[in-house]
C-alpha cells in the first residue's frame, strides 16, 4: 500500500509541477515577444493564418479559462494529463514558428490524449459509482456537475479508512463535464489546425479547405451522439457541455464571416442549427433516463472490494 500511494504522490506531483508550468507557458505565449521566450504572441499567428473556420476573439478566449480545473484522478488519467500538457506547451512554441504539420500532428495527439482523459473520468464514476450514490450522492453531483468539491470533510475520515477511499476523495475534486469540454475544444482547435494546414500549406481553396474540417465535426458530433446515448450511457450519462461548446465555436465562426450567402457560411450555420438539436435532444433524453432509468439501482461494492477488481492503471 505505501508503494501504491508513493507512485500516486509521485505522479501527482508531477503532475502539478507540469500543470502550473502550462499556465505559466501559456500565459507568456499571450505576451509574443515581450515574454522573451516567445516570437510572436499565440493570438498574433492566429489572425496571420486566418481560415473561414477561425472564430471570433471572443469564442477564442473561452480556452483561458480552461486551465482553472486540474484534475486529480487514477494513475491512467494522471499518465494522460502529463502527456496532454506536454504535448501543449510543445504546440505552443512549433505555432510560434509557424511549423504548421508538426503543430497539426501535436494538436492531434494532444486531442487523443484529451480522449483518454474523458474516458478515464467517465470510467472512474462508473466503477466507484453505485457507492457513491449510495453513501455520498452530494459528492457524486459535484463530481458529475461542479468544479471542485470541499474536502474539509474527508480529511476528518478515519485513519484505518484513508487508505481505501483516497481515490474516492481525489475523484470528488473534479468535473467530469469539465474534462469533456477541454476534450470537445482539442477537437476543435486540431480542425483549425487542419484548416491552417490545408490553407497555407496545399495552397487548397479556402472555402474548399474549410468544408472539409466541418464535414468532419458533423461526423464527430453525429458519431459521439450515437455513442453517447445508445452505447455510451451507463459511463457517460450526465456529461452535457460538448454542445454548447460547439454552439459557442460554430456562433463565433459566423460571426465572423464577411459573406452570409457563401456555401461555407450556410454549411456552418446548418452545422450550427443541428448542434442545437442534439443538445436539446440530449437534455431531454438525460432528463428522461434520470427518472426512469437510474444508473445505480443494484448493490454497491464497497472502496476496498473495488479495487481488487481493478487494474492499477482505473485506481
Amino acid at each position: 500500500m505505501v508503494n501504491h500511494d508513493l507512485a500516486r504522490v509521485v505522479l501527482m506531483f508531477l503532475g502539478l509541477i507540469m500543470f502550473l508550468a502550462a499556465i505559466t507557458i501559456n500565459s507568456m505565449s499571450g505576451f509574443g515577444a515581450e515574454s522573451g521566450v516567445f516570437q510572436q504572441s499565440t493570438e498574433d499567428v492566429t489572425l496571420k493564418y486566418v481560415t473561414l473556420f477561425t472564430p471570433a476573439n471572443w469564442a477564442l478566449h473561452a480556452y483561458d479559462w480552461l486551465y482553472t480545473t486540474p484534475a486529480l484522478l487514477p494513475y491512467g488519467f494522471h499518465v494522460s494529463m502529463i502527456a496532454n500538457i506536454s504535448l501543449n506547451i510543445t504546440w505552443l512554441f512549433l505555432f510560434d514558428k509557424e511549423l504548421l504539420l508538426p503543430a497539426l500532428i501535436t494538436s492531434a495527439l494532444m486531442t487523443l490524449t484529451d480522449y483518454l482523459l474523458l474516458f478515464f473520468s467517465c470510467h472512474g464514476l462508473k466503477i466507484y459509482g453505485a457507492w457513491l450514490n449510495k453513501y455520498h450522492n452530494v459528492d457524486l453531483w459535484l463530481f458529475r456537475v461542479l468544479t471542485f468539491s470541499d474536502l474539509t470533510e474527508k480529511q476528518k475520515l478515519k485513519t484505518h479508512h484513508k487508505s481505501s477511499l483516497t481515490f474516492v476523495i481525489l475523484v470528488l475534486n473534479q468535473v467530469q463535464n469539465g474534462v469533456a469540454v477541454y476534450a470537445t475544444w482539442g477537437s476543435l482547435s486540431t480542425v483549425l489546425n487542419l484548416t491552417i494546414y490545408l490553407q497555407y500549406q496545399t495552397g487548397t481553396f479556402s472555402c474548399g479547405c474549410s468544408l472539409l474540417p466541418l464535414l468532419l465535426l458533423l461526423m464527430q458530433l453525429f458519431a459521439w451522439f450515437l455513442l453517447e446515448n445508445f452505447y455510451l450511457d451507463e459511463h457517460v450519462r450526465y456529461v452535457v457541455t460538448i454542445y454548447p461548446l460547439v454552439i459557442l465555436w460554430l456562433t463565433g465562426t459566423l460571426n465572423n464571416s464577411s459573406s452570409p450567402e457563401s456555401l461555407f457560411y450556410i454549411f456552418t450555420a446548418l452545422t450550427l442549427a443541428i448542434s442545437c438539436v442534439m443538445f436539446v435532444a440530449r437534455v431531454a433524453l438525460v432528463t428522461w433516463r434520470h427518472h426512469k432509468r437510474p444508473l445505480y439501482t443494484g448493490p454497491s461494492m464497497s472502496p476496498v472490494e473495488i479495487a481488487l477488481t481493478q487494474r492499477k492503471i482505473f485506481l
